[in-house]
């Protein structure tokens, strides 16, 4: 007797045991990995991709590929121990690709069963260094018929030499692949396909047929695989993938379908520890492919997952080991506090179940903002994270061990607890992010499941789970909950509080003050065009009047009376500016409309009363005037008094509150201390009860001092540093303007650091598939067939282009090596119009050049200058695209040494012209407020400047306009 195997053993090891999309994918990268691989890629093609009649999924690694013998001796065996009982291979050759031995993340041997889960068919693509590539074909349905044995089932394999030669084989796979289709009875006389599996017999045979191999498919799948002897690698190409893996590709689909997509997102995230430094063991992406040219990349463009910088937005940390027996060594730090701790394991159940050492490093993020130290940006960008990655990983030999650190993983109960009293029991699930560290050697009897999703409930796992849960349950209790043994992390805590609790104060304020703003500056101009109505009324009846032969005085006087008592609210009709905060530009803005409107007032209406009045002199008496004098007088001292008065009303009264909340809160203190001192007295009936009671009302004056110190006393300071000769409403606002623009240039430095990292890493790489495409066209250029094709001939156009526009910018790599020389401004004009030649095209603008620029000549490194004008031209085109007449002007001024450009483009604001030139600052809605900020210093370091102004003689086109000018 002997066992005998049904095929669908291998569904049920396979797609069977697999939990979801996540586990699959993970499976085969670390199949991957374990072949050496660097690069583990998935990737969906979408339907009309490159000519794609259906969307189809490839998942590849660049590892050491398999030979034919590999296929059949160990690919095609199930439950291979070269894993799982393998130790690390001794030498570094051909079967490590030539790599330091690595630890296999693989063990059970049936991990590549996972590609049943991905869809059907599949066709794989393997290629050994020194072997051709191998194409395996089959359907894993086919395993779903109960009737078949595995000895039934014939899985086709066929060489590949060339890509010529990929269709004709392709076509002999899938005619192999129907033998399993052509016996209609087993050994044993019975059907192998009953009635109720023919709909799966026609599934696969219609999917077998319909799986086809375009052009653009072939190029893209094997390029890089066949006809080069030392190409390696795996592929799993799918060609009717499942609707998990399509549904990756939809952003904004319906609710279901986003949570879908964002947990596999989460799930394959992290897949090789990134919590630690350096760790880059293997590269993955996740690349979707809709539109040419337009890939996107979800798990590192939209994964935000956490990196080993994030533990130092860490509110709590614990850095630490477990001994493997409950017993814990390490250190917490707690906000800006470092603590070395040691827990003890009090357990007796479990008591022999050593599971081995285990690190640990776990950050704590707090969940509302004046709980923590961090600024709001930086609580924000670790907020984020936590929100939609928080959890505790379990990571073995630094591969991520799922399903920990889903949000529905919470193994150790964290939740549960937090449910039950948040008080006692400190920790959330959700607001944590770091990880446990296991290794296959460390950690034997902490085994995976066998459907890879979680480890199996042994007793080392239920001692482990046991000693975490009593170990966090002791740290809340000892630092966290709100009966602490330990106060550190409370008296942070309030003294956080209380000086956000502040910061939050005094930004309500000021909110409100510029709310306050914001309304004066809408209602301003409405009171100024009634101001104006009422002004210009009054000029004309005066004028009416004077005009008029004998007129009394007394006629005009009611009159004069009036305009003066309007010259004198005339400064009410000027908004004054904040001094506690800095207003904002479009406040600014605002403001520089309404003085136009009191510029143009000032320049008619009130130029007609000062011809006015002097009329008035002339007709009235001595006397008249006298008695208008003093009326006028009056009226200034009458405004001065309800000025006076107005203030004096507003600071009597919240003098008066102030006292009054002081004695209050005075009396509150004194009359705690009463009860204290009564309640002292009564239990004091012997030595020992007196000396108790001294330590309690010590105690008492010790708590109600400091309440006194928190609370009265700071106010008090206040008071008694204000003075009239300083202005403290001033002096708040300029720090705290000056704190506002440290901040956010710190936040965009750290934004530039990062840009400039990126930018370094791409002009390496940008250069060498220049250099690989440019070798690539020259030699497809001798092939007369493809030389004449005209897709080659609009590629190659292209190309040539973009080849143009990398000539123009490679002087401006060269800043440091260049030298100052002399520049013709002819030739800057000829490189000006090359570099912007399809831009000043199609948004038809217009280049004038002055004579004297033409033949002006100046002497500079020639990236400084080209970098500026490239940089003034890109904002000249933002703001000129509103503009009718689209024109720029390059002139040069002979006695002054000045190059003038200028624009017809939106004028720069006069608050604004010197702002410009300031790091970081713009005004454009996607600017950096970069360019500008190094034209300027770029000159500046070249013995040049460069200003903005609006002078007339200068903007004569009333756009923007720029001097450069030799900084003497």
């Amino acid at each position: 007797m002997q066992f005998r195997t049904k095929a669908r053993a291998v569904d049920l090891l396979g797609k069977g045991q697999i939990a979801d999309l996540p586990t699959a994918i993970t499976e085969l990268w670390k199949n991957g990995y374990d072949a050496y691989a660097d690069n583990l890629t998935a990737e969906v093609f979408k339907a009309q991709y490159r000519n794609l009649s259906n969307s189809i999924f490839l998942i590849t690694d660049d590892g050491k590929g398999m030979s034919r013998n590999d296929i059949l001796e160990k690919w095609l065996v199930l439950g291979t121990d070269s894993k799982s009982r393998a130790e690390l291979e001794q030498l570094e050759d051909q079967e490590t690709l030539w790599k330091k031995p690595r630890i296999k993340a693989g063990e059970k041997g049936i991990g590549r069963l996972s590609v049943a889960y991905l869809g059907y068919p599949m066709l794989m693509i393997t290629k050994k260094i020194g072997y051709p590539v191998q194409l395996l074909f089959f359907d894993w349905r086919l395993l779903e018929n109960f009737n078949l044995f595995l000895d039934d089932i014939y899985i086709p394999v066929e060489d590949l030499t060339s890509v010529s030669e990929v269709r004709e084989a392709f076509y002999k796979l899938k005619i192999s692949f129907l033998q399993n289709f052509r016996k209609r009875e087993d050994r044993d006389g019975n059907l192998i396909w009953e009635d109720k599996q023919m709909g799966l017999r026609e599934d696969i045979l219609r999917s077998a047929f319909n799986a086809r191999l375009t052009d653009d498919v072939i190029d893209t799948v094997f390029s890089d695989l066949v006809d080069l002897r030392d190409s390696h690698g795996t592929k799993f190409l799918i060609f009717e993938p499942i609707d998990q893996i399509l549904e990756l590709a939809e952003e904004n689909k319906d609710e279901d379908t986003r949570e879908s997509r964002e947990f596999t997102i989460s799930s394959l995230s992290g897949f090789v520890n990134p919590f630690k430094e350096n760790n880059q063991l293997v590269t993955t992406s996740f690349y979707i492919h809709e539109f040419l040219g337009q890939d996107k990349e979800l798990i590192n463009g939209e994964g935000k997952f956490f990196t080993a910088e994030d533990y130092k937005s860490a509110d709590v940390l614990i850095d630490g080991k477990f001994d493997g027996n409950g017993n814990f060594k390490g250190d917490l730090k707690i906000y800006d506090k470092l603590i070395p701790y040691e827990y003890k394991t009090t357990r007796r159940k479990f008591a022999k179940k050593f599971y081995g050492e285990i690190p640990i490093k776990l950050g704590y993020s707090q969940g509302d903002r004046k709980d923590s130290m961090l600024s709001d940006n930086a609580f924000k960008k670790i907020n984020d994270k936590v929100t939609k990655n928080g959890g505790l990983y379990i990571f073995r030999d630094e591969f991520r061990v799922l399903p920990y650190g889903r949000p529905n993983a919470d193994f150790l109960k964290f939740e549960e607890r937090r449910n039950k009293r948040i008080g006692t029991y400190y920790f959330s699930y959700r607001r944590m992010f770091g990880y446990l560290e296991l290794s296959r050697g460390g950690n034997p009897y902490l085994k995976d499941k066998s459907s890879r999703e979680g480890l199996i409930s042994n007793d080392p796992y239920r001692a482990f789970e046991a000693d975490l849960i009593a170990f966090f349950i002791q740290v809340a209790k000892d630092f966290f909950s709100d009966k602490a043994e330990q106060s550190i992390f409370l008296d942070q805590k309030k003294m956080l509080n209380q000086r956000n609790k502040a910061i939050e104060s005094d930004r309500k304020r000021e909110t409100e003050e510029k709310k306050a703003f914001s309304r004066s500056l809408n209602a301003y101009p409405n009171k100024f065009k009634i101001y104006e109505k009422e002004y210009s009324s009054l000029l004309a009846l005066l004028e009416q009047k004077i005009q008029k032969n004998n007129v009394a005085f007394s006629e005009i006087e009611i009159v004069l009376e009036r305009l003066h008592q309007l010259d004198v609210e005339f400064e009410k009709l000027l908004p004054a500016i904040p001094t506690s905060f800095e207003a904002t530009d479009l406040q600014l803005d605002r403001l520089n409309k309404y003085e136009d409107q009191i510029r143009s007032f000032n320049n008619s209406l009130k130029k007609n009363s000062a011809v006015l009045m002097t009329k008035v002199a002339e007709i009235a008496e001595l006397r008249d005037l006298k008695i208008n004098f003093t009326k006028n007088i009056d009226v200034y001292k009458g405004e001065l008094e309800a000025i006076i008065y107005e203030n004096f009303e507003v600071l009597k009264t919240k003098v008066t509150l102030l006292l009054d909340e002081y004695n209050q809160r005075a009396n509150s203190i004194l009359t705690g201390f009463e009860e204290a001192k009564k309640n002292a007295l009564g239990l004091a009936f012997s030595k020992d009860d007196i000396q108790k009671q001294s330590e309690g009302i010590k105690r008492e004056f010790e708590d109600l001092k400091k309440v006194l110190n928190e609370t009265l006393i700071p106010l008090v300071n206040h008071v008694n540093r204000m003075s009239f000769d300083i202005d403290e409403e001033l002096l708040q606002g300029a720090y705290k303007a000056e704190y506002n623009r440290m901040r956010d240039q710190w936040n965009q430095v750290q934004y530039t650091a990062q840009l400039g990292i990126a930018v370094e890493i791409i002009d390496h790489e940008f250069n060498v598939l220049y250099s690989r495409i440019s070798r690539l066209l020259h030699k497809l250029d001798k092939e007369n067939e493809i030389a004449e094709n005209s897709d080659y001939k609009l590629l190659e156009k292209t190309f040539r282009s973009l080849e143009d526009k990398y000539d123009l910018l490679s002087p401006l790599y060269k800043i440091n090596s260049a030298v100052s020389k002399d520049i013709r401004c002819s030739e800057v004009i000829t490189y000006i119009k090359d570099f912007f030649d399809i831009k000043l095209k199609e948004e038809e603008v217009k280049i004038v050049v002055s004579d004297s620029f033409q033949h002006h000549i100046i002497r500079v490194k020639e990236p400084i200058l080209y970098t500026v004008l490239i940089n003034i031209m890109n904002n000249a085109f933002f703001w000129m695209k509103n503009s009718e007449i689209k024109e720029i002007h390059f002139d040069y001024l002979r006695e002054e040494k000045e190059i003038l450009i200028l624009n017809s483009g939106q004028k720069i604001e006069e608050h604004r012209l010197s702002k410009i030139f300031e790091l970081f600052y713009s005004n454009r809605p996607t600017g950096r407020g970069i360019g500008l900020y190094l034209a300027k210093e770029s000159l500046l370091e070249a013995g040049f400047d460069i200003y903005a102004t609006n002078d007339s003689s200068y903007n004569t086109l009333d756009g923007a306009c720029f001097v450069i000018k030799p900084n003497l």
